[in-house]
């Protein structure tokens, strides 16, 4: 079905929600907490403070191994830095089902902080189905993609960790996508709290021997799904 019109039938879903919550974050974090709880849908909240020293995926994986996603019908990570529109998640997974994606993320706002050109928002498009799905600063993962992705790697920064999913989600012919019509606020720009030169090392190590995008495939829009 067109996805205009999936969004307004989704039935209630079970959503999982993991993140690291930073204590100097704490007042967005709260904004992202009512926002979420404002959804239809089932939703389970597990935002906490970060292990000392651990990195931003070994803290995911803790906090998913403390509280598993069991049989949530998607499971979001959500950075802590990050604003969303009111009405976000149940316009999001709408869309995000009636386009078939498996792996998922809302478009940047004009003003928000983003690393890759394609996610930007697009006016006057709905969604987009893509060859590349970021990292952060929200994603959403299927429960068929969570059951092939789980656990992640034991990443800090996790650069490359996208282009790595992106291309099993194209080996396994997963629909993937953008969704623009929900577009979100990244509020600091990227590595503004860690080192890009590590994060680069660290991705080219991950990667070594691995299928990934090249970057000129991650800008690639497969398609377009407008209001008509």
């Amino acid at each position: 079905p067109a996805p205009w019109l999936a969004a307004r039938r989704l039935p209630r879903r079970r959503v999982h929600v993991v993140g690291v919550a930073r204590p100097e974050h704490l007042r967005t974090v709260a904004r992202l907490r009512r926002e979420l709880a404002r959804s239809r849908h089932d939703v389970a909240l597990h935002l906490s403070p970060p292990a000392p020293g651990a990195g931003k995926w070994a803290n995911v994986n803790a906090a998913l191994a403390a509280a598993p996603i069991g049989d949530a019908d998607w499971l979001l990570i959500v950075d802590d830095d990050v604003r969303l529109p009111r009405g976000f998640l149940d316009r999001f997974l709408a869309l995000a089902e009636g386009c078939g994606f498996e792996l998922a993320q809302p478009a940047h706002a004009f003003a928000s902080h983003a690393a890759w050109d394609v996610t930007r928002r697009r006016p006057g498009v709905l969604a987009r189905r893509t060859r590349f799905v970021e990292i952060g600063p929200v994603t959403a993962l299927s429960a068929r993609a969570a059951r092939e992705l789980l656990p992640f790697p034991d990443l800090r920064m996790g650069w490359g960790l996208d282009a790595r999913w992106s291309a099993i989600a194209a080996e396994r012919e997963w629909p993937i996508g953008i969704v623009d019509a929900t577009p979100v606020r990244h509020l600091r720009p990227v590595a503004a709290s860690y080192p890009r030169d590590e994060a680069i090392a660290e991705a080219e190590a991950f990667l070594d021997g691995r299928a990934y995008v090249t970057r000129t495939q991650a800008g690639e829009t497969v398609a377009e799904y407008r209001r008509v």
